[in-house]
């Protein structure tokens, strides 16, 4: 261990705080907080960990409990190797209601300021969220837009006119009616619907006695379009406890988290979360991880968490609950109904995980390839190389690929082959290997295996190629006449043609060809354009254009009789005879 490294823990405050672990290029390998940072750091002294690590920093603390919220902004900040966190980098969105303004909006967000607002969330599906602000903009007539309020506009916008604002702009409403419509809003958001329905029905019936219709017609749709929500919203409990369940799954370096918002007795929403872990990581670690990186930025927390695994640092984040005013409770072995939405839950992270596993599946095709072959692992992704020409008049080759047994087509190349003096195949099939390889080469993934179309020298020239850049990709050859699949060697491959793998190597093979010989074709056929056409008086540049976007091709022009070719705007009978006498003498 370095003994700078281990100077600074040995004098390590004995005080709460937060610690990060550093390595050689000074990027944060790993952070944590401990109630006593001499004694936390102590415990990694005989820990492998410690060979990576050539620094550390320390930031202490009033309190373990402000550690904790501290450790959590280093980590979104940082982003360190070693530290459980959600995989997905990008900012989940959130719905923020900014109180502190005299006519509060709603707004989607995805950047957590500390400036007094209140957040809802976060949610993995902001498709969802997006429609649960247009329901309460629909229902509450909130803003939702960044207009200035402090001044007095002559016209509302559009959404007012779409009946999805109370328009505060124009002073239509009070503030103090506004107010009420936005308490209406947060209470919806909490999940308190049956709280809200009492509410708004009692007021429904006040102004319907005071014959005021207008006022109760509205809150007579409100309660309308709130009711038809709860109904859609499943019943799964019966103690109206506000809980949040959460299922997980997991692989070594993989976690999927299902968490169940159940508010007053419904299943408010599900979201999954993904997590990166390593292979040491414990449930107890991940439970705890998972808890401070959901729940330390929102308003309205609920009063029962249900996870399989007691958090490792429970008696901290307890703590932290009851400073935000939350007496949370943790509930690891629930009991009847609330443990068969646990075991819901875990089914629905288990479920991810297997889409999720199942992407990264190899298909047994590639396996049997790989066996056949006996390569290292199977061939995911092939490159697959062939040239075309007529001498060196047109000398072309290509490359293309195919990933998970299907072409990849952004990974297609072609080549305009240089500086091979006549019809030497194997120099050319040399050139496109190189080129492809220089290519791709620095790249953190390289191709599994590599098929020339060809023999024993068209091998030869791509091995030369793997050798001199230094490489180690599997090399083939499969020849296009006798089918024969040739090993590194120069060795016959036995495999039966009716094999799966087999036949997968010959479509990759004979995609090749066509991708060599379209663009063969192509260049051929714009030269014979260039030498027909050019010869003839009175064709210039913009006819020679016109011509060939008529008819797409020499071959097509030629077929065409001097009547058709007259038909061309710009090019008139004169000149169309012209064209047809220089085609056909």
């Amino acid at each position: 261990m370095k003994k700078t490294l281990k100077e600074k823990i040995n004098t390590a405050p004995l005080l709460p705080g937060v610690y990060l672990f550093k390595n050689q290029k000074d990027k944060v390998l790993y952070i944590g907080k401990a109630s006593n940072l001499k004694n936390r750091l102590t415990s990694y002294l005989n820990s492998t960990f410690m060979d990576q690590a050539t620094d550390i920093d320390t930031i202490v603390t009033n309190s373990d409990v402000e550690a904790l919220t501290l450790e959590e902004s280093l980590i979104k900040l940082h982003k360190p190797k070693y530290n459980i966190r959600l995989k997905d980098d990008k900012k989940f969105p959130y719905l923020k209601v900014t109180i502190k303004d005299d006519f509060p909006r709603i707004l989607f967000t995805r950047d957590l300021k500390d400036d007094g607002s209140l957040i809802f969330g976060p949610y993995t599906n902001a498709k969802a969220l997006r429609r649960t602000r247009d329901a309460l903009c629909r229902i509450f007539k909130l803003v939702s837009c960044t207009k200035d309020l402090s001044r007095k506009y002559t016209r509302p916008c559009l959404e007012y006119y779409l009946g999805r604002c109370s328009a505060p702009c124009t002073q239509s409403i009070s503030k103090d009616e506004y107010t009420g419509l936005v308490d209406k809003g947060i209470k919806f958001l909490q999940g308190s619907s049956d709280e809200l329905e009492k509410s708004i029905e009692e007021q429904m019936w006040k102004h319907s006695g005071n014959e005021n219709f207008e006022a109760a017609k509205i809150l007579r749709d409100q309660l309308f379009a709130i009711r038809k929500i709860s109904q859609r919203q499943q019943i799964v409990t019966e103690d109206n406890i506000s809980r949040d369940v959460i299922g997980t799954s997991r692989t070594r370096f993989h976690c999927v988290a299902c968490l169940f918002r159940i508010r007053e007795n419904r299943l408010l929403s599900k979201e999954i979360y993904d997590l990166k872990i390593n292979p040491k990581s414990s449930d107890e670690e991940i439970a705890s991880a998972f808890i401070r990186l959901i729940y330390t930025h929102i308003s309205f927390l609920p009063r029962q968490i249900v996870i399989a695994a007691m958090p490792s640092d429970w008696d901290i984040q307890a703590r932290w609950f009851q400073s935000r005013g939350s007496k949370m409770q943790i509930v690891t072995k629930p009991k009847s109904a609330v443990k068969n939405i646990l075991d819901w839950a875990k089914k629905n992270a288990d479920n991810e995980m297997s889409t999720k596993v199942g992407k990264h599946r190899v298909s047994p095709v590639l396996l049997e390839i790989q066996e056949r072959l006996q390569l290292h692992e199977p061939p995911r992704w092939i490159e697959g190389f062939d040239v075309s020409n007529l001498g060196d008049k047109f000398a072309v080759g290509s490359s293309v690929a195919f990933k998970d047994g299907k072409p990849y087509k952004q990974y297609y190349r072609r080549y305009r082959i240089k500086r091979v003096a006549g019809q030497d195949d194997f120099a050319m099939m040399r050139q496109i290997v190189s080129r492809r390889l220089k290519d791709i080469q620095g790249r953190k993934k390289q191709p599994n295996l590599l098929l020339v179309d060809g023999g024993k020298g068209q091998l030869s020239s791509a091995l030369r190629v793997i050798r001199e850049l230094g490489t180690d990709i599997p090399t083939f050859a499969l020849a296009k006449r006798s089918d024969e699949l040739y090993d590194q060697q120069g060795n016959v491959i036995s495999i039966p043609q009716t094999a799966k793998g087999f036949y997968l190597l010959k479509r990759l093979r004979d995609e090749a060809h066509r991708f060599a010989i379209g663009y063969h074709r192509k260049l051929r056929g714009k030269q014979m354009a260039k030498s027909v056409l050019d010869s003839i008086d009175g064709i210039g540049k913009s006819r020679k254009y016109a011509i060939l976007k008529y008819f797409g091709s020499i071959e097509a022009l030629r077929k065409a009789s001097d009547a058709e070719i007259a038909k061309i705007p710009g090019v008139g009978s004169h000149i169309a005879k012209r064209i047809y006498e220089a085609l056909h003498t």
